[in-house]
């Protein structure tokens, strides 16, 4: 299936940034429409680009064999070998090259499924000439720091799939969020009139869970949108802590762990941002499913010099170290499918760096998994002023 677009046509004024990125790069143009292929391949040039085009999948695996570019800029849908494909082969037999998807169907979805496989961004149909020179510029910058630091590389690459997921949520919030409120609605009130009917409730059931499902990964996405609130309210770590390990414990019923409370003294009254408890709840939640119901999970509490130091630990497996490298990347998991989606713990960490401080994991040798939380003892305070 070909994407349909209107296409403009580039201009030296209007479509050129004054702040387009200097130099000459080798940028990849797929697309099997060929005034689309003319169209990006004219707008890269204006901006001093050396340009390549292909009309298919294969062609442009073979032109990065013979001529690799810097970045790939595909179509999604396309005969043969389509965009997510191309994107995951260039990605095996090229991790240099950074790939930009362009779609007339862009979904939340599709965007999901292109990071995943490794794109760097998804532009969507009709794009503006302005916002293709810039993505392209963006990606080139990516690419030069690929090749110049592999520290910074993992960074980056997890720094713009952070990007994205905010730029996704911002965008289907409001889209999402009002119908999902009136289906669960709709459900429940089905579930209160078919009490008597034990097949339609279980069907019932089902569904209302699924929606649930839904509403709980469209709030994980809005966690980072940068207009997203995280919880700025005092209140005393005892209470936030119990709370977090209550909830779990509710939520698991029987197949929940042990869930223990080591609370340093007076450290128990520290007030904290409420916005912790999100945290709490994220980690202590993946170290039961870690240990099951025979396990136990313990949260630490103590003063450390101008820092509260928070641990999570369970007595579970650990991790493997290429797994532990990972865990911090939105959307990988290790759990089975529609059993998590990967946000916990980037989101966690994105609510604790806005509180200035840090968490870590480690799996010591010994067995187990500890993951290490730590604010400015005075975060309480400095959050309820921001």
């Amino acid at each position: 299936m070909t994407d349909t677009t209107h296409v403009p046509t580039p201009t030296r004024s209007a479509d050129r940034p004054t702040d387009a990125p200097a130099g000459t790069a080798h940028v990849l143009v797929v697309d099997d429409q060929a005034i689309v292929r003319e169209f990006l391949a004219e707008v890269l040039r204006m901006q001093g680009h050396r340009v390549s085009v292909a009309t298919d999948g294969l062609a442009a695996l073979e032109i990065a064999r013979t001529d690799p570019p810097q970045v790939l800029l595909t179509d999604l849908k396309m005969s043969g070998m389509d965009g997510q494909g191309l994107v995951r082969r260039i990605r095996e037999a090229f991790p240099a090259i950074v790939p930009v998807v362009i779609t007339g169907f862009g979904t939340v979805q599709h965007a999901v499924d292109l990071m995943r496989e490794g794109a760097f961004d998804v532009l969507t149909k009709p794009c503006p000439a302005s916002e293709i020179v810039s993505t392209v510029g963006k990606a080139l910058e990516h690419q030069r720091a690929l090749q110049s630091n592999a520290d910074l590389r993992e960074r980056l690459r997890v720094h713009e799939k952070l990007a994205m997921i905010g730029k996704l949520a911002a965008g289907v919030a409001h889209e999402l969020n009002n119908p999902l409120d009136a289906t669960l609605r709709c459900v429940r009130m089905a579930m209160d009139r078919t009490q008597a009917d034990p097949e339609a409730k279980e069907v019932l059931d089902l569904a209302h869970a699924g929606l649930l499902r839904m509403a709980d990964i469209v709030k994980s996405l809005l966690t980072f949108s940068r207009h997203a609130a995280i919880e700025q309210k005092q209140e005393p770590l005892d209470h936030v802590t119990e709370e977090a390990a209550v909830g779990v414990t509710m939520a698991l019923g029987d197949e929940a762990p042990k869930i223990t409370r080591t609370i340093e003294g007076e450290v128990r009254f520290t007030p904290v941002p409420r916005g912790l408890h999100q945290v709490l709840t994220n980690v202590v939640r993946n170290a039961a499913d870690a240990t099951g119901r025979t396990g136990h999970v313990e949260i630490r509490g103590a003063r450390d010099g101008d820092h509260l130091r928070l641990e999570v630990r369970d007595d579970g497996p650990g991790m493997a170290p290429a797994v532990l490298q990972r865990i911090f990347e939105p959307f990988f998991t290790t759990k089975p499918p529609g059993k998590g989606t990967g946000l916990g713990l980037p989101i966690s960490a994105r609510i604790v760096e806005k509180f200035g401080g840090s968490i870590t994991v480690e799996c010591p040798p010994a067995g187990g998994t500890v993951v290490r939380i730590t604010l400015p003892f005075t975060a309480g305070a400095a959050a309820a002023g921001a």
